[in-house]
């Protein structure tokens, strides 16, 4: 691509900010079909992007903590100047990222301020939107799925007996720090975490249901190998509802197997923003955080939100949403699913 118009994008973060800048990615790339984007993000953002478009061609990689910053911040500077961006759009919501940013392309953009009922994705889409002359229409988070991708999750369905066919209902357990409890703050500890035994109740509830309506239905916990001391009691607890499927972390496989899901369960994680993006529908368990800024960018009769906000004793977080509640949105979305994805 030489002599093309090359334009820095920042967002360090985890999986689910990545995702959510698809959107704006994505009018990027229908706007300026000439441009060639760089990157500058985490390596777990770096993962979550890569193949996302050919013409997103360079990553740079950045670790927010200190002191590597310090170090890294004047290095990337200078090899940003090198580079000669056009544009710079910065996703950050921190300002020191402006600051130390400026003047490294001729035009950048960031954030504007936020607002009550406004979702991040969208503040992107506004940033993008307000830089061009004539902005595309707006879409929906995206993730690439692979064919090897939804192949191999497919021979590790089978491989545990879940044959194609099958209405597969995935939960998501885990959340970033639910490993190391003696690190989690108590917000994360607080909202993020619906109880295990929650959990395991719901996977009760879904195959009685199903076995009550003659629908062929699988509840699968998909966990990395680190993870499976925290997800096998668990499972244990739900006498066979549900299928514990664990092997060697491949990326293209979990997105393939969010993929093959007719819904994912989760409360606000990656995975709850990868699944809306690869077309899966959600059950998206939410407390202490507001839905209109962080939920799944998605179409919303694909997403089903369940809220403690909603619950008599909302100050328990996660843990006032009854998995009687998450079971009848589970069912409520594969009825609107009928006829196929």
């Amino acid at each position: 691509m030489a002599g093309s118009e090359k334009i820095l994008v920042v967002r360090v973060g985890r999986a689910g900010d990545l995702v959510m800048v698809t959107p704006a990615l994505d009018s990027l790339l229908a706007a300026l079909p000439g441009a060639e984007i760089h990157l500058l993000t985490t390596a777990e953002g770096a993962r979550v992007l890569r193949g996302f478009d050919p013409r997103l061609t360079r990553t740079w990689l950045y670790k927010r903590r200190f002191p590597r910053a310090l170090w890294l911040r004047p290095r990337l500077r200078r090899r940003f100047l090198a580079e000669g961006y056009a544009r710079a759009y910065v996703f950050e919501t921190h300002p020191h990222y402006r600051r130390w940013l400026a003047g490294v392309a001729r035009e950048t953009f960031g954030l504007g301020p936020a607002v009550p009922g406004v979702h991040y994705a969208e503040r992107c889409l506004l940033a993008v939107e307000g830089s061009l002359a004539s902005p595309p229409p707006r879409g929906q988070a995206r993730l690439p799925v692979s064919e090897a991708g939804v192949a191999k999750a497919r021979a590790l369905l089978a491989a545990h007996g879940i044959v194609e066919g099958t209405t597969l209902v995935g939960l998501h357990a885990t959340f970033s720090g639910s490993l190391w409890p003696a690190l989690r703050d108590r917000r994360g500890l607080k909202h993020r975490h619906w109880p295990r035994e929650s959990f395991a109740r719901l996977g009760r509830l879904l195959a009685e249901r199903a076995r009550a309506e003659g629908l062929p239905l699988a509840v699968v916990v998909d966990a990395l190998p680190a993870e499976r001391a925290f997800v096998e009691p668990l499972v244990a607890a739900t006498g066979g509802a549900i299928t514990l499927l664990s092997a060697p972390p491949d990326f293209e496989r979990y997105k393939g197997l969010l993929r093959c899901l007719d819904v994912l369960v989760a409360p606000n994680t990656g995975p709850m923003h990868m699944a809306a993006a690869v077309g899966t529908r959600v059950v998206a368990l939410f407390s202490g955080w507001d839905t209109a800024d962080c939920g799944p960018y998605a179409e919303p009769d694909r997403v089903a939100i369940v809220s403690a906000a909603d619950a008599p004793d909302p100050e328990r977080g996660l843990a006032a949403i009854t998995p009687e509640r998450a079971a009848d949105a589970v069912f409520r979305l594969l009825d609107a699913a009928v006829g196929g994805k």
